[in-house]
């Protein structure tokens, strides 16, 4: 009987630690993402980076909730690639540039936020080389 409720008492745990998780992580369930329309980038290219810069989002405990994240174009793109090869010593080919809207959380300023804010036009920067895959290489306001 003992064994029974240890048992019993370690899988509501198990429940309850699991559930705090899922609410206290950052939301990108209901995230509004728009690709647009691009010439250079596939759609599943351009998604392939969104899920990417949204992976990074949810590593983040100073964001409560993703908003939207658009593709800001063909054109905002190869304007940036000079800039991409400024930030790191690999050359690149090719870059992508997203804006996001996001909600901060009560814990943000320990990671440089403003708590309780609402962040827009945040921009994040990928690019890649000879057809490699999308690299995150910056984020923040231009």
């Amino acid at each position: 009987m003992k064994k029974t409720v240890t048992a019993m008492i370690t899988v509501l745990l198990a429940i309850l630690l699991c559930g705090c998780a899922a609410l206290f992580g950052t939301g990108t369930e209901n995230t509004k993402i728009d690709l647009g329309a691009s010439e250079i980038y596939t759609s599943s290219e351009l998604q392939n980076a969104a899920d990417h810069i949204l992976a990074e989002f949810r590593s983040w405990e100073s964001v409560e909730e993703v908003y939207t994240l658009t593709y800001c174009g063909d054109e905002k793109a190869a304007d940036n690639l000079e800039y991409c090869n400024q930030l790191n010593e690999k050359e690149y080919d090719q870059c992508v540039v997203f804006e996001s809207a996001f909600l901060t959380s009560g814990s943000a300023e320990s990671e440089g936020f403003e708590a309780n804010s609402r962040y827009d036009g945040w921009e994040w920067y990928l690019a890649r080389a000879n057809g490699g895959e999308l690299e995150i290489l910056t984020c923040g306001y231009a």
